[in-house]
C-alpha cells in the first residue's frame, strides 16, 4: 500500500507538477500509516540468581511495562509496573542486562496491544482481589461463629491479624479499642473540640449521637455477601461481577464508629503515630501549611455526612493530618504523621552493617528528594493534600534511614501515600446473626471459592514449560490480535493474518517458551527496527572505571568477589567467587570454582543446620544449581545489589548516553 502510493504520488507529480503543500497533503492521505507511526519495546532480561533465574520476558508501551511473575500460589499473574521502578529492580538491584527490541507499528495497533493488556491487568487484579475478599469474609464468619459459641480461642489466633480497621492505630491500640475506646487523656483537646463544634453547628447538635446509633443499627442488621454462582465465574476478557462483601461493610461501619468517638472523646493521637522533626518551617511553608489546615478542616467536615462507604477512614486521617498541622504551625518545625504500614520491611543492623557506602547514599538522596519535594511545593498556586502526602512520604524515608547512623533496625520499605496504622476488630457492636445463619453463610462461600480457585487454576496455573512468563507475554498479544474476531471458525488463519499485518509475522507460544529463544523468534518476526543492550549496574560501574584506570587492571580485581571494589557479598546471594558475565572464554573455568565454592557452602550448611536452620545449606545447593549451566558457557552468576539507592538509578538515567558508549550498543 504504501509503495503503491509513493508510485501514485510520483506519477501525479511528473504529470501536473504538484506543490510541496499538497505533496504532503497527498502523503498523508494515501499513507496514514507512515503518519501516525508508533512503537512498543519487547524486552528480554537476561539470566541470574533470583527471580526468573532462567531470563525473564516483558513488554514496554511507553512508561508502563507488563510482564508475568510465578507465585508462590502456583498461579501466574500479569504485573504492571512503572518503567524507571522495572529498569531499577532488574537492572539496578538484581544486575542484569536488558535487551530491548524497538518494534515499529501502527497508531491503531499500538493502542490495541497497550488497552487489551491494560484490561487484563486490571480484570486479573480484581479476580484475585475477590479472593482476597473471600478470605476476608470466611475469618469474619468464624470469628462470629466461634463468638456465638463463646469459644474465645479462634479469636486470638486467626482474625486479629487478618481482620483490621485501617486508620484506628492513629488514635488507639488494640487494648484501648477493647475498652469501648474511652476517653484516655485526662486532658481535653481543644483542636478536636473545636472541630467537632464545626460539624454539629453545621449538622446539629445530637448528630454524631444520632450518627452512631444510626451506624449500629446498620451493623445489626448486616447480612452476609450473597455469592451467586455462575457459569463461568471468571472471563479471561472481563471483569469479575464487583461485590461490596460483608467485612468491606463491617469493618467500614465499625471504622465509622471509631471516627465519631474520636470526635465526641476528643482524642488524641497516639506518641507512636506521628513524630517531629528538626526541619524548621519557613515563611511561605507556614503560608501554605495554614491554607492546607484549613482545606482538610472543610473537608473533614463534609467527610462526616458523606455516603462513601470508607468515609470513617477518611475522616480519622484528615483529623490526624490537621492534629500534625497544627502541632507543625505552633512549633515552627515539620511533624509528620508515620506513613508505614503495618507490614513493612524491616532491616536489621546485621543485615545492612556491611554497606555502610551504599546506607549513607541513601540518606544523603533521600535528604535531597526531602528537599526537591519542600521545593517543589513553594511552587504550587495551592498546596493539596496528595502534594502534601508527597512531602510526608520523603520525609518518612529519610528520618526512618537516619536511624541507620544510630545503629537500629529500619523500615526499609513500606511507607504509603495514606498512613494505615491498622489494628483488629474490637467487638463493640456485631450483625444480629443466628449460627444457623453463619453456617449456611459459610457453606454457600465455600462452595463458591471451591469454584473460583479451580477457574482461577484453569486460567492461570504456571508450568515451566507450557505457561510461563514468555509464553503467556505471546498469548496476550495473540488474543489481542483476535480481540476484534467476530467468529470463532478459522482463529488460527485470522491470527497469522493479522500478526503479519500488524507485527511483520507470527510467534508460536509453544515453542517460545524460553525467554532467549523468544528474543530471537522476535527478531526473525516482527518489525523490529534497532535491538538496544541496557547495561547493568556493574556494568555501568566498570565502565566508569575503564575510563579513569587501566583496563587489564581493573579486570583482574573485579573480576572476583574478594578484590571487587563494586560489589559487597550480599547474603541474598549464594556463595560464589567468580563473575561469569565477562569473560566467554574463561566462563566455563569460572564456573569451576564456583560449582566448588558451592559444595564447599553446602558441606559447610550439613554442619551448621541445627544452628541456622538449614539455611546455608539451602544457599550452598543454590549455588551449585546456578554454577552449572557456567560450565556450558551460560551465564548465571552476577550478584546483587540490594541497598542501592533509586535516585543513583535516575541520575544514570539522565546520563546513559554516556554509558552506553561503553557498555550499551545498538545492533
Amino acid at each position: 500500500m504504501f509503495l503503491k502510493g509513493l508510485r501514485a504520488l510520483a506519477y501525479l507529480n511528473n504529470r501536473f507538477t504538484l506543490q510541496p503543500f499538497f505533496i504532503a497533503l497527498i502523503c498523508i492521505t494515501l499513507c496514514p500509516c507512515a503518519v501516525l507511526a508508533a512503537s512498543f519495546e519487547y524486552l528480554y532480561i537476561e539470566a541470574s540468581e533470583g527471580n526468573s533465574s532462567g531470563g525473564h520476558s516483558a513488554i514496554e508501551f511507553n512508561d508502563e511495562v507488563y510482564h508475568f511473575q510465578h507465585h508462590d500460589s502456583g498461579l501466574i499473574r500479569l504485573l504492571r509496573q512503572d518503567k524507571q521502578e522495572f529498569h531499577f529492580q532488574y537492572r539496578f538491584l538484581q544486575n542484569r542486562r536488558i535487551h530491548s527490541s524497538h518494534i515499529d507499528v501502527s497508531e491503531e495497533t499500538f493502542t490495541r496491544l497497550r488497552d487489551y493488556f491494560k484490561l487484563q491487568f486490571l480484570a486479573q487484579s480484581q479476580q484475585f482481589n475477590l479472593v482476597n475478599q473471600l478470605d476476608k469474609d470466611r475469618f469474619l464468619l468464624q470469628h462470629l461463629l466461634y463468638k456465638a459459641r463463646h469459644d474465645e480461642i479462634f479469636l486470638d489466633s486467626n482474625s486479629s491479624t487478618d481482620l483490621q480497621l485501617k486508620g484506628v492505630g492513629l488514635f488507639y491500640n488494640e487494648q484501648q479499642l477493647g475498652n469501648q475506646a474511652q476517653k484516655q487523656s485526662s486532658q481535653s483537646s481543644p483542636l478536636i473540640e473545636m472541630l467537632r463544634q464545626k460539624i454539629e453547628q453545621r449538622y446539629g447538635h445530637d448528630y454524631l449521637n444520632s450518627l452512631s446509633q444510626h451506624i449500629t443499627n446498620r451493623i445489626k442488621a448486616l447480612t452476609p455477601t450473597h455469592w451467586p454462582i455462575e457459569t463461568p465465574l471468571l472471563s479471561i476478557d472481563n471483569f469479575p461481577t464487583a461485590i461490596n462483601s460483608f467485612t468491606d461493610k463491617y469493618t467500614d461501619y465499625l471504622t465509622g464508629l471509631v471516627a465519631i468517638k474520636v470526635l465526641m472523646n476528643e482524642q488524641t493521637l497516639r506518641p507512636d503515630a506521628y513524630f517531629e522533626s528538626p526541619e524548621l518551617i519557613t515563611t511561605k511553608e507556614r503560608l501554605a501549611l495554614g491554607k492546607l489546615k484549613n482545606q482538610l478542616t472543610v473537608s473533614l467536615v463534609k467527610s462526616v455526612n458523606s455516603n462513601r462507604p470508607d468515609w470513617g477512614y477518611a475522616t480519622l486521617i484528615n483529623l490526624a493530618r490537621i492534629i500534625v498541622l497544627d502541632h507543625s504551625l505552633q512549633l515552627g518545625r515539620w511533624v509528620f504523621l508515620d506513613d508505614f504500614a503495618r507490614d513493612s520491611e524491616w532491616i536489621s543492623v546485621d543485615q545492612y552493617d556491611h554497606y555502610t557506602n551504599q546506607m549513607l547514599t541513601q540518606i544523603n538522596d533521600a535528604k535531597t528528594n526531602l528537599t526537591q519535594t519542600r521545593n517543589a511545593l513553594l511552587n504550587l498556586d495551592e498546596l493539596t493534600e496528595a502534594s502534601y502526602s508527597n512531602v510526608e512520604m520523603a520525609a518518612n524515608r529519610y528520618f526512618e534511614l537516619l536511624k541507620v547512623n544510630e545503629h537500629k533496625s529500619i523500615r526499609y520499605i513500606g511507607e504509603k501515600a495514606l498512613p494505615t496504622k491498622s489494628t483488629p476488630l474490637p467487638d463493640w457492636v456485631i450483625p444480629e446473626l443466628s449460627q444457623q445463619q453463619l453456617k449456611s453463610a459459610l457453606s454457600e462461600l465455600d462452595t463458591y471459592q471451591n469454584k473460583l480457585i479451580a477457574e482461577l487454576s484453569n486460567h492461570y496455573s504456571y508450568d515451566l514449560i507450557t505457561r510461563n512468563c514468555v509464553t503467556e507475554l505471546f498469548r496476550t498479544i495473540h488474543q489481542a490480535m483476535l480481540q476484534q474476531a467476530k467468529t470463532q471458525d478459522n482463529q488460527d488463519e485470522l491470527l497469522i493474518k493479522e500478526s503479519e499485518n500488524r507485527l511483520g509475522g507470527t510467534i508460536s507460544a509453544e515453542y517460545n517458551f524460553i525467554p532467549f529463544i523468544s528474543f530471537q523468534s522476535v527478531q526473525e518476526n516482527y518489525k523490529v527496527t534497532t535491538n538496544e543492550l541496557l547495561g547493568s549496574y556493574r556494568d555501568q560501574q566498570l565502565a566508569k572505571l575503564y575510563a579513569k584506570n587501566n583496563k587489564l587492571m581493573v579486570n583482574l580485581r573485579e573480576a572476583n568477589t574478594f578484590t571487587s571494589s563494586i560489589y559487597n557479598y550480599n547474603p541474598d546471594d549464594a556463595f560464589f567467587i567468580f563473575f561469569t558475565d565477562g569473560n566467554l572464554a574463561l566462563r566455563p573455568v569460572f564456573g569451576l570454582f564456583n560449582t566448588a565454592a558451592g559444595l564447599g557452602q553446602s558441606l559447610l550448611g550439613f554442619l551448621s543446620w541445627p544452628f541456622d536452620a538449614g539455611k546455608n545449606l539451602k544457599s550452598g545447593a543454590t549455588g551449585v544449581l546456578m554454577s552449572l549451566p557456567e560450565l556450558l558457557f551460560f551465564n548465571m552468576r552476577k550478584g546483587s545489589y540490594k541497598y542501592l539507592s533509586y535516585q543513583q538509578f535516575l541520575y544514570h538515567k539522565e546520563n546513559e548516553p554516556f554509558f552506553f558508549n561503553h557498555v550499551g550498543m545498538i545492533y
